[in-house]
């Protein structure tokens, strides 16, 4: 008998822990309600076993939110369906002496971060004289509802038909002894140097020249600051050039020649992967371009979301009748508004080892590098006062849960938002 009523006793305790760490509906409401930073905010979430198809827990979830960032994966989504799987860096056709050549809107031609010399190596190698092409576009330099004051940084570098060198400048400033390198190197860039010594060094651009202003600190540090240019087509043609060491010419065409050749650049995963883990807003807006340009010979962000908008409706009807609100490819505009149910789903369109692979992990790659656990996949998404996380949760079970937790208008800072996602992160790890 003694035995027995042990054993019921053992029983009784592990269902009874079991049931203790099991993250139940009352306490994700609860935490939702609680959690530093959730207090004020107005909180969007959906959990889902996607074996079972159907929602574990679901807040707001058919609410329109803010999603910043995590807008890159209906972008990345809809390259997926309609560009080849190497990009094309640049297309040309050779007529008699002359190689004529345009942009397909590829971003990589003499990044700094993921340099490629595709376009540099075919130029030099040819004995053509060279004539460019400034292929139509009709976007302007920034996308509707992009912050103004983002001008300066490579956060909000500008789109441009053919960018080069992440349409950007990179400066290395020594403060110890007062001197600055910087790449690329252009007649056109001037830079002027403060006298005075600050806390913080600082290089300030002039938002319609390429005029930039440095400032050094009072330390003894070697600090490196990136700077969007402003760009055009003779800036890019210039700057071409100088790389190449050859003249380029511009030239005018009514159309695109139907018969062209094409160089190719870099694998296309390699592309998507860089542009979700880090967050890449031109990447995104140049994938945007990109795909107009397989439709049209204008480039276009709107016929681009609208080419991908016809692939959301074949993918999900009848399950979402309506148009997506989506105005540009990188989520730099707070005109975007998704639903959770709506992200939910388009992360269900991937295949989910692809997905996995081209998602930052936490504590391991890219915005992801240094918060939550191995065990979290997602793609982040952050403007001021709203941070959006959206993808995988593998559990200690073994299984892959996806989520959407969207955390709108909160007054708190985002680090502790963060943090308090982080929490629930790892309760459904445990939990479920």
């Amino acid at each position: 008998m003694n035995k027995l009523l042990c054993l019921l006793l053992v029983l009784s305790f592990g269902l009874s822990t079991a049931q203790a760490q099991r993250y139940s509906k009352r306490k994700i409401r609860k935490d939702l309600q609680e959690l530093p930073g959730f207090e004020n905010a107005f909180i969007g979430f959906l959990l889902v076993d996607p074996e079972k198809k159907k929602p574990l827990y679901e807040q707001y979830a058919d609410k329109y939110m803010t999603p910043g960032s995590t807008t890159k994966l209906f972008t990345i989504y809809g390259a997926i369906q309609h560009l080849p799987d190497t990009l094309s860096a640049l297309e040309y056709v050779v007529q008699g002496d002359s190689l004529i050549f345009w942009s397909t809107g590829y971003p990589l031609n003499l990044h700094p971060d993921h340099p490629d010399s595709a376009v540099v190596n075919f130029l030099n190698a040819t004995d053509k004289q060279l004539f460019y092409w400034p292929r139509p576009t009709a976007d302007s330099r920034f996308g509707p509802g992009w912050g103004w004051d983002d001008y300066p940084y490579y956060f909000g570098a500008e789109k441009s038909v053919f960018p080069i060198y992440g349409n950007s400048i990179r400066f290395i400033l020594d403060n110890k002894n007062k001197t600055y390198s910087m790449s690329p190197q252009y007649r056109g860039f001037r830079v002027t140097v403060d006298s005075l010594d600050a806390e913080k060094s600082s290089v300030v651009r002039d938002e319609f020249w390429n005029e930039f202003h440095i400032q050094f600190a009072n330390n003894y540090e070697v600090d490196t600051i990136t700077r969007a240019f402003h760009s055009s087509n003779a800036l890019f043609t210039d700057l071409l050039s100088d790389a190449i060491q050859r003249p380029i010419q511009h030239l005018d065409l009514n159309s695109r020649p139907e018969y062209h050749e094409s160089i190719p650049g870099v694998i296309a995963d390699s592309l998507y992967r860089w542009t979700l883990q880090e967050s890449d807003n031109l990447f995104a807006e140049q994938i945007m371009l990109m795909i107009s340009g397989q439709q049209s010979d204008t480039l276009s962000t709107e016929a681009g979301i609208d080419e991908l908008q016809l692939t959301w409706n074949s993918s999900t009807a009848p399950q979402f009748p309506g148009e997506l609100i989506w105005r540009d490819g990188s989520g730099l505009s707070r005109y975007n508004m998704f639903k959770p149910t709506e992200l939910q789903k388009l992360i269900s369109l991937f295949d989910t080892n692809e997905i996995l692979g081209l998602l930052p992990q936490g504590q391991t790659s890219g915005t992801l590098e240094d918060w939550y656990g191995p065990y979290v996949f997602a793609k982040t998404g952050t403007l001021s006062n709203n941070h959006a996380l959206v993808g995988y949760v593998l559990t200690d079970k073994g299984k892959y849960l996806q989520f959407v937790l969207i955390a709108n208008h909160y007054t708190a800072s985002t680090s502790t938002v963060r943090k308090s996602m982080g929490v629930m992160l790892e309760k459904i790890k445990t939990g479920f």
